[in-house]
């Protein structure tokens, strides 16, 4: 679903903000391009791997459990920052109405 990204639900950490923990990111974001077939599937709580595909554009995958790429998100400079330090993060199936997929992104318990 394209359109608003949603918010980031941790202060201060903008589009532009490359600082701070990175175990304290929480971000809501949408689904974006959803792979038919896959994401169609996803239920609220399952649980999501995000993955960095660096290129041009840089693609932020959200990957299943089976190794299959549901969609992406749009991230924000710190999501960038921390997955490129190694950080892994997680993403929540939130809400999944039809095509609109909800999914709260936060940093992997260690």
């Amino acid at each position: 679903m394209s359109g608003s990204s949603g918010p980031d639900l941790t202060p201060g950490s903008g589009a532009g903000d490359g600082g701070g923990d990175c175990l304290d990111l929480r971000l809501s974001r949408w689904l974006e391009g959803p792979v038919p077939g896959v994401a169609d599937h996803l239920p609220v709580g399952d649980v999501l791997t995000v993955q960095l595909q660096d290129g041009s554009p840089v693609i932020v995958a959200l990957i299943t459990a089976g190794g299959q790429i549901a969609g992406s998100v749009v991230p924000t400079g710190r999501l960038l920052t921390c997955l490129r330090q190694g950080v892994p993060f997680l993403a929540h199936v939130r809400s999944a109405v039809g095509g609109a997929i909800q999914v709260e992104i936060r940093a992997a318990a260690r």
